[in-house]
């Protein structure tokens, strides 16, 4: 998966989350409320939320009872009230928390005289009827409805008369043992008179809002109010009878003690949610911004490595070298500091090693083109001299020494170019097919015939199949001649050099060893083996070579496909081998 998408997924999955998160708070603060509103409708109009809520939790047992919600039910004792279940012919088959003067069985329409008040009944009643699992349910549910007793009765056996209320002396004292106070009010809703009228607090007018409210709320005011209309005289009876845990301030949000605090809880939550997400996106986008940030500052200031830790590792790398959870998602722009660091410390590793070699060629070419002009210059000045008088044989052996170190100078510049062509790939052979032990016996034959190597120190081993490889004959030539004269002739006269040659896996494949018995080389001075001009020649063998005979050699074999590979140690002579097959192809 790119960056690109993969950033795009972790934003879109941290935003769903977040989204879902809100949406769960959000339920769950929502659900608190409904609950906290029913049950302030609960208190406030059981009556009407309450019995419909008894119904749909009612369950119908086996005999024929019926089983209600025990929190409803403890609701409807605290609220002095009592539940008959009747059946269709008005007959009580259940009842919970009834009173001795309820009356068990209900006559056809005396239950609606009681309920519409048109026959006296002592209680407050509620009729509601459901049907659950096919059955009809008439719940009747009554309250002890004391004000109710007392403004019916106070309206009976009260007067009104001169801008006076008239009330038995046994009335007065009902009403005041009640704590309650009676109103009469005009038809616009003023005071005309008053009883047990409390000091303050008591309006002396109210509009048709206030009425309606004061009766529908009573927690929100403090009190029950009830209301009797005369019709005759166009009067309004006002009872209030203060509730028995009035508050002792009105509110004028009865629900502001439960949609504050939400509202309050639903911000705060938000706040912290979005803070804790803030800082969980710091922590894991923004930190291994920072951290790549300090990684390129260090490589412009020339440190490659990776900013490590408190341990010393590098930060985005577990101990098993793997990426840290939030560094995955960066992982291919980590690779790519990473990679670009590595580049960087070869590069400049290289470049110090190339102005180390660099020196070491200008030291070595000086002085190995200024040793053979030394002696050109010193045999012109010799024949240019008039005191001397050299006889036309020692012209020609001083012309001859000339012209020896012209060519030795001149196989130098020559190689130092070829070097240079090889390592930009300026020079690509073309190769042909080939019978390698036929040439390669040549090539032997021909180096035994050189009186600087001495006889019988060469021996060749061909293979014993045929074997046909792609070369550039020229360079394979040279490669023979390099190998041949450094193992002959930089090592003692009783070396012996066997080369051989080895048939590869596959057709095309084949490998030529070099394998000597001379002194050897340490490790540092194969390594540097192939260094253009790592050892300087001697000036005084001209025809030992240039000294770039090896840079050359691993050049030519390189651009033909092919690899060379060297083992050798000290005192134990030296193993070098040409390899051709696929694998050298594949590198390349």
């Amino acid at each position: 998966m790119s960056i690109r998408r993969r950033l795009m997924t972790r934003f879109i999955g941290m935003l769903a989350g977040a989204v879902i998160l809100i949406l769960v708070l959000g339920g769950s603060i929502a659900y608190w409320v409904i609950q906290q509103l029913n049950e302030v409708s609960l208190v406030e109009d059981f009556a009407t939320v309450g019995l419909d809520q008894l119904i749909s939790t009612a369950e119908i047992l086996p005999d024929g009872t019926v089983r209600y919600d025990p929190e409803l039910l403890k609701r409807v004792e605290e609220n002095n009230g009592w539940l008959q279940v009747l059946d269709e012919h008005g007959h009580v088959l259940d009842a919970f928390h009834t009173p001795s003067d309820v009356p068990n069985h209900y006559k056809p329409g005396e239950l609606l005289s009681y309920w519409q008040g048109k026959e006296p009944f002592p209680y407050q009643l509620y009729l509601l009827i459901r049907e659950r699992k096919g059955i009809n349910f008439t719940l009747l549910y009554g309250e002890s409805n004391q004000a109710v007793t007392i403004l019916d009765q106070a309206y009976t056996v009260g007067r009104y008369a001169n801008n006076k209320l008239e009330l038995p002396s046994d009335q007065q004292d009902i009403i005041r043992s009640a704590d309650a106070h009676l109103q009469i009010l005009d038809d616009k809703g003023h005071v005309l008179t008053s009883f047990n009228k409390p000091a303050v607090g008591t309006p002396d007018s109210y509009s048709i809002q206030d009425l309606i409210l004061r009766t529908r709320y009573p927690t929100r005011y403090g009190m029950t109010t009830l209301t009797i209309y005369d019709e005759q005289d166009e009067r309004t009876w006002m009872l209030s009878v203060p509730l028995a845990s009035s508050p002792v301030e009105v509110n004028e949000n009865p629900f502001s003690f439960i949609l504050g605090p939400a509202l309050i809880a639903l911000l705060i939550s938000i706040i912290s949610l979005l803070v804790l997400l803030a800082l969980w996106y710091a922590n894991r986008f923004g930190y291994p911004m920072l951290h790549m940030l300090q990684w390129l500052q260090r490589l412009e200031r020339g440190h490659y490595e990776e900013p490590a830790g408190t341990r010393g590792k590098p930060r985005s790398q577990k101990r098993n070298g793997k990426w840290r959870q939030k560094y995955r998602v960066y992982a291919e722009v980590l690779h790519s500091i990473q990679s670009l660091s590595n580049t960087l410390k070869r590069d400049e590793e290289l470049r110090r090693q190339t102005n180390s070699l660099r020196e070491e060629w200008i030291a070595g070419i000086t002085h190995d083109l200024k040793t053979p002009l030394s002696s050109i210059q010193g045999y012109a000045h010799m024949l240019e001299a008039e005191k001397y008088n050299w006889t036309s044989e020692e012209v020609r052996e001083f012309a001859g020494i000339m012209l020896d170190k012209s060519m030795y100078m001149d196989r130098l510049v020559n190689d130092l170019s070829m070097t240079y062509r090889l390592r930009s790939g300026g020079y690509q052979p073309a190769v042909e097919p080939t019978d390698v032990n036929t040439l390669l016996q040549n090539l032997v034959h021909r180096a035994e015939r050189n009186p600087a190597y001495g006889e019988g120190r060469i021996t060749f081993q061909p293979a014993s199949v045929p074997v046909n490889g792609h070369v550039h004959i020229p360079s394979f030539e040279r490669i023979v001649d390099n190998l041949t004269a450094n193992a002959l002739l930089h090592n003692p006269p009783e070396t012996k050099l066997i080369v051989s040659v080895q048939p590869g896996e596959q057709a095309g494949d084949f490998m030529v060893l070099f394998a000597d018995n001379g002194r050897g080389m340490n490790q540092e001075t194969v390594w540097k083996l192939f260094e253009r001009y790592y050892r300087g020649t001697d000036t005084a063998t001209s025809d030992v070579g240039s000294g770039l005979g090896m840079a050359v050699t691993k050049g030519l074999i390189e651009a033909m496909k092919g690899r060379i590979e060297v083992q050798s140690y000290p005192d134990q002579g030296t193993t070098i081998r040409l390899i051709w097959d696929h694998h050298s192809d594949e590198t390349k």
